[in-house]
Formats: C-alpha cells, structure tokens, sequence
C-alpha cells in the first residue's frame, strides 16, 4: 500500500468478508489478524504503522485496559520523584523490595495516599501527607501524545465464536486526528484515564523504573481524546480524509534509572 487511499479501499474489502479466522489465539489475535490482512509485517516498535497512522483494533464493547504511553515528569517538575518517593511512600513487595507500583486516579487518594490533581494547565501527582511529588504540564503531555499517537486508525471488530474459535469482523474504522486537551482531562476525571507508579529499589539501592505509564481503563473511548474523527468505512469519499505527511516512528523506550 503506498497511499492512504489504499490502506483505506483494503480496508473496505476486509469489511466484505465478513467473519475471519483469528490467526493467533488470546487477546492479541484481532491485531495480528488485522495486520496479516492488510500485508503489514508485524513489529514490536511504537509509532506509526498504517501509512503514517498508528493502527489499533479493538473488539467492540470489550472495555480492556490499554498503556496509552510512558513518560516521566519534567525533571523541573518533579521535586519529590524517584528513589526519595520510593523509599519514603513505597512498601516492601513479594520480592522483598522497596517498591512503589500503585495505580493512581483523580481526586481520591488510593490506599497508599497518591491521587491526581488538575488545572487547565497541568496535572500533578499529589501525596496526601507530602503534597505535590510532580506536575506535567498539559503542553509537555501532548507533545508525548502526539509522538505516540500523531493520527490514529481505530478499527472495531464484531466477534463470534465457531466451533470454539474467534472469528473477527472489521466493520467500523475511523481515522483520528489532533490531541483535545480538554477532552483528555475530562476522561481523567471520569477516571479512564489513569497513572500507574511502577518503581522498585534494586540491591544497590538504584532506583529501577518500568516507566510511568498513562493508562486508559476503555480503550474503546480513546477517540474521545482527539479533536478529528472521520468514519472510514461508510461512504466518505477518500479524497476528503485528511492526512499528514507520514512521519518517523518513535524510537522504543527504555526501562529508565533516576538520573538518566
């Protein structure tokens, strides 16, 4: 496929056959069905996949939880973070280690005393006896945003089982398009999109980072955070879907240590 046009009038086609065989049993079968009927070659990096558009496919009403991005607060930003926050407010886990992986949502501290607090501007991290531990500024979340997700095409997949196997049907698809602020803030206060912690202490004392992770707990209300959507799969001429020039994938994260 070298045009959107085409990845858009394939997509058509797959609508028409209705019910396939999913190529891959569990969760992850409706993407890799997705991508093998389209000819796209599967890969493990972020960024973009489908003619300069992140590709995602979803089944319909399933409400799964999904890892929007990582990204840790501005180091100006961040006066209580890292190996000081998990030695202070962490516990010891099954491990045995000072750790601090905790899923944190808007307004009601959670049982280790962390919540979200916003603004029109920003979001911080809160600790009910610290105050704030770090703020991210709204500009800085769409930038990371739109790394991840500079357009987007969400697909939705009707699924039946036949003689026990998972059969998909893609039939709705929509190109998304532009970071709505004020739309992501209002999903964090619904609590869908959450902050998930997940720190520990190695033996050296080191500060081991999985990355701290925006989280949205329905996957299926993700277009609620762009400000264009355009159907796909009705009859909207091809002509009238505004598309980006293609850009560069995003390099792949690294698990970080404080400091780097």
């Amino acid at each position: 496929m070298d045009t959107f046009e085409d990845f858009v009038s394939r997509l058509r086609e797959i609508k028409q056959l209705g019910h396939v065989e999913t190529h891959r049993k569990g969760n992850t079968g409706i993407g890799k069905t997705l991508e093998d009927l389209l000819g796209i070659e599967e890969n493990n990096i972020p960024g973009p996949d489908a003619v300069g558009a992140e590709l995602k496919a979803m089944r319909e009403g399933s409400g799964s939880l999904t890892t929007l991005f990582t990204k840790e607060p501005p180091r100006s930003e961040r006066p209580f973070w890292g190996t000081k926050m998990v030695n202070e407010l962490g516990y010891v886990d099954d491990k045995g280690r000072q750790a601090l992986k905790v899923t944190i949502r808007p307004n009601t501290p959670n049982n280790k005393g962390f919540y979200l607090d916003y603004d029109d501007t920003s979001v911080s991290v809160v600790h009910e006896d610290v105050g704030v531990c770090a703020t991210y500024p709204l500009d800085f979340l769409r930038e990371r945003f739109e790394d991840k997700f500079p357009q987007l095409v969400m697909v939705f997949a009707d699924t039946k089982r036949i003689d026990g196997v998972e059969h998909f049907w893609y039939k709705e698809a929509y190109h998304l398009d532009g970071f709505d602020s004020d739309a992501f803030l209002d999903l964090m206060r619904d609590g869908v999109i959450t902050l998930d912690l997940r720190m520990h202490l190695k033996e050296s004392g080191a500060n081991r980072n999985r990355g701290t992770a925006w989280r949205i707990m329905d996957e299926s209300r993700l277009d609620e955070a762009f400000e264009d959507r355009t159907p796909l799969l009705d009859d909207t001429e091809l002509d009238d879907i505004p598309v980006t020039t293609k850009p560069h994938p995003v390099a792949p994260e690294q698990d970080t240590l404080d400091g780097y």
